[in-house]
């Protein structure tokens, strides 16, 4: 018995030492051009989604609101996400190119999260994937929005995402939840418009 408590003392003390080694000498490449081998990356994706898997058990998902709910939600999936989360058909960014863990394809990913999951990874954001916490400048109803048309990319074809991308204008603010932008954060928007008619109103008051 002695034995086995001795082992398991000198292994954790291994452990630390080791820690401490890669910590300080630098040994762990933080570039995101470094490609971790293949048990790293289980440890770090097994984390991450047992993480979000966890944190989200709790949400409770309101109903959805219809159309104009997926619509104010792709205004700002447009606007918030495609830079980095591809639309279907479309081509990766540089942005996405250069980013490590790559960003997910919602197409296919959202089909195997929940709503409550991809609401709450949206809202909290992922620590060192480039994924930022848009509930520190936007609203719950406007995140779920969001939520509400990502739920619709799996099966969704080019044709039907260009289709839904020319029936809404382009260049629209959306106030109250901080994310209007007034340059062309996606590089093939048109600019911001700043007439009467540049915000609508949803159901629950949210301007865009």
């Amino acid at each position: 018995m002695k034995t086995i408590i001795g082992t398991l003392l000198l292994a954790t003390v291994f452990a630390i030492l080791m820690t401490l080694l890669v910590i300080y000498t630098g040994a762990f490449n933080v570039a995101t051009t470094w490609e971790d081998p293949a048990p790293v990356s289980w440890v770090l994706e097994t984390t991450r989604e047992n993480s979000i898997e966890t944190r989200a058990a709790s949400i409770v998902v309101p109903p959805t609101k219809g159309d104009k709910q997926i619509d104010s939600g792709f205004r700002s999936y447009r606007e918030m996400c495609a830079m980095c989360h591809t639309p279907p058909g479309g081509t990766d960014s540089p942005i996405t190119k250069g980013m490590n863990p790559s960003p997910p394809d919602l197409a296919k990913s959202a089909e195997h999260m929940s709503a409550a999951e991809l609401f709450w990874a949206t809202k909290n954001g992922i620590r060192m994937t480039g994924m930022p916490a848009w509930g520190v400048t936007h609203k719950d109803g406007e995140l779920w929005d969001i939520i509400a048309f990502v739920k619709k990319l799996p099966g969704m074809s080019k044709e039907a995402y260009l289709a839904l991308d020319a029936r809404l204008e382009k260049g629209h603010d959306h106030a109250g939840g901080g994310h209007g932008h007034g340059d062309d954060s996606h590089g093939d928007s048109e600019p911001q418009k700043n007439d009467d008619h540049a915000h609508e109103h949803d159901d629950d008051g949210h301007a865009h």
